[in-house]
Formats: C-alpha cells, structure tokens, sequence
C-alpha cells in the first residue's frame, strides 16, 4: 500500500480589495463629490439655488481663458506648499510651518531682489530662487533640528514658527530695515530689481491682462524633483524609511535624526520656493499680510493629493479653482464665497475619515490574511 504524498503549501487566499480602493484616487474623489453635495445643502437651506452657485463657481474658475490663468496663478503656490507638507508627511513628520516657511522664502526674496536689484536678470533671478529655497529650507530645518535632537513635536515648533515670522514680518515692514513708501495703504517693502521679476509667458495678444507667470514653469520642475527625490534617489529612500519606521530605519543603517533635519530642510524649500514665486511673479515686492494662507490651505492640498506628485497638482487646481471662483458665484450669484470655506471642510473631513475606513477594512480581513 502506497504512502499517501504529503500534502502541499495550501494557497493562500485570495486577497480582498478591502484595501486597494481606499489606496486609489476613491477616497479623493468620493470626498469632494460629498462635500459638493454637502454645500448644495447649506446653498438650498439659505434659499439659494446650489445649480446658479456652482455654475458661477466653475464660471469664475474656467469661464474665460483669463480665469483659467487667474485659478492657475493661485494653484501655483499651493503645488508648491503641498508638495512641502507631502515630503515631511513622507519622513513621518507633520509640517504645520509652511506658511512660516513660505514667508521666510518670501522676505528673504524681497531684501535680496532690493539690495542687489541692478543685477542682470542672468544673475539676479537664479540669486533670489536659490536664496528663496535655502531660507525656506533652512527655516523648516530648525524645527527638524529640534525634533530630532530635543524630541520637540514639530506641530508645537512650526505653529510657534508660524506666529513668529508673522510678527518679525510686521516689524521689517512696518517701521524695519525692509519698510519703504508705497502706494498701496499697507507696509510694504521696495519694489524687486527688474532682474528678479518672473516674466508673464503668455502674450496680451494672446490672453488679454494676463498675470500668469513663469512660476508655472517653477512649479511643474518642482513636481519632477519631489517626485525624482523621493523615488528616485537613495536619500528619498531614506526619507520614506524613515517615515514607516525610524526603528527599523535605524536597524537597517539609516540615521533618522539626520534625515528628519534634511526631510524638513527639503519641504522648507519647497515652501520657500512658493514663497519667492509669490514676490517675484505677483506682487514684486513683499507686503504685510499678502501670502493669502496658501501655507495652511497646502495641508489641505497634501491630504487630498495623498502625498503624490499628481494628486498634489489635481487638489492645487481644485482648491485653487475654488478660490478663483468663489469671490465671481459671490458677486454673480449673490452667494457667500464662504460657501468655498464651507466645502473644503467638508472635503477634509471626508479625507479624515480615512484612516476610521481603512481601520474598518483591515479588521474585515480574515485572520490568515492579515498575517500572509
């Protein structure tokens, strides 16, 4: 009698997709279209129509091919800001600073475009990208520093960050080194060398008034870099390492403390970066409290974009659309633009739920499974 052959591997089973969708753009999307209906809501308990409000919304972002450059203009430092907090949420780590870090950026491009402003544009606009950068980063570093060598939390630094250069932005403008006269009713610094201005890309014959500038150019290389960063070089490893694990990172040969004062120095200067394109490409000069909160509404951005390259750039361009177009439903529909605050709330809370949803998904998985 024959001995019966052992019995082989059982195959594992099949894996669920409880978890793929909620990894997708499912969660991004099923999270606007809640708040759009959401604030169609809040529109007809006002005693307006949501159809007449969101027609004038996607009117005042894309109505006109000067409206797509004006939402365009807008979207240009939220890419950049959400691209900084998506790095730090990368390395584990929660920059809540990048609106300090945008202004530092912005300051310093102000001083530098006004101090060297008879420069040559071939030498004077790669001075004030590189000194927006390096201060950003060097900013958002401090509060790496701190984490990494005090155990200080970063949101506690960077919250503290945010307020500090909001003041020390009022003292050089108002009565500092950096206030000067000017026509515009608010302190404000001198105008940029013509050298460090950004150039409008698109003709007037073309786009009549167009402001668009060549921080979109900026802004598209600054997503090729994030994106070659962190997938493509040995530090971006280090930095995602990092970010699932400092332990393990450490076991595996990775000093954390070092990559979480470089993480932040990286994101810093993508902040930075958005504040320099700001001075430079819009106002030219800097001016107390221009900067619109582009650096909180960019962890808005990060969370919908899902720290991607691409989904950074499609919730700049939706979030910027919605500022673009709130204030046009505001006056052509006669509906609060805070309608605007209203749903990307909404969306965020949506995003939020995520992690209650995947939670979920995880404990519906059978037990081998969860150990496979």
């Amino acid at each position: 009698m024959s001995a019966t052959p052992p019995a082989g591997p059982s195959a594992p089973p099949a894996r669920r997709p409880a978890l793929s969708w909620a990894a997708g753009p499912a969660i991004p999307a099923a999270s606007v279209l809640i708040a759009l209906v959401l604030g169609a809501a809040f529109v007809l308990v006002s005693g307006n129509d949501p159809v007449a409000a969101y027609a004038a919304l996607a009117g005042g972002a894309f109505g006109t091919p000067y409206d797509i450059t004006e939402t365009l203009i807008i979207a240009i430092p939220l890419t950049l800001g959400g691209l900084s907090v998506a790095l730090a949420f990368r390395t584990g780590l929660f920059n809540i600073g990048a609106q300090s870090q945008l202004l530092v950026g912005a300051i310093a491009t102000g001083f530098v475009g006004v101090r060297f402003a008879d420069l040559p544009g071939p030498l004077l606009m790669p001075l004030v990208i590189l000194t927006g950068i390096v201060t950003g980063g060097a900013w958002g570093a401090l509060a790496g520093w701190l984490k990494a060598t005090r155990g200080v939390n970063e949101v506690i630094t960077t919250i503290m960050q945010n307020y500090t250069i909001v003041f020390v932005m009022h003292w050089l403008l108002q009565n500092g080194p950096m206030s000067a006269p000017n026509a515009l009713g608010t302190p404000a610094s001198a105008r940029i060398g013509d050298g460090a201005v950004l150039p409008v890309i698109i003709p007037a014959t073309l786009i009549p008034l167009t402001r668009l500038h060549a921080g979109l150019l900026l802004a598209a290389l600054a997503v090729v870099a994030f994106w070659f960063i962190l997938f493509r070089t040995t530090l971006g490893y280090e930095l995602r390492a990092v970010g699932l694990g400092p332990r393990a990172a450490a076991q595996a040969g990775i000093d954390p403390k070092s990559r979480m004062v470089l993480g932040m120095f990286v994101a810093g200067g993508f902040a930075g970066l958005a504040g320099m394109v700001q001075v430079s490409g819009v106002f030219q000069r800097v001016y107390d409290g221009f900067s619109a909160g582009y650096g909180f509404d960019a962890i808005a951005v990060a969370l919908l974009g899902k720290n991607s390259p691409i989904g950074i750039v499609f919730a700049a361009l939706l979030f910027g659309a919605f500022a673009r177009g709130g204030t046009i439903m505001q006056s052509n529909a006669h509906i609060s633009s805070n309608l605007v605050a209203v749903i990307e709330a909404l969306v965020l809370f949506v995003i939020a739920a995520e992690t209650i949803l995947r939670e979920l998904a995880r404990r519906g998985r059978p037990a081998a499974e969860k150990h496979a």
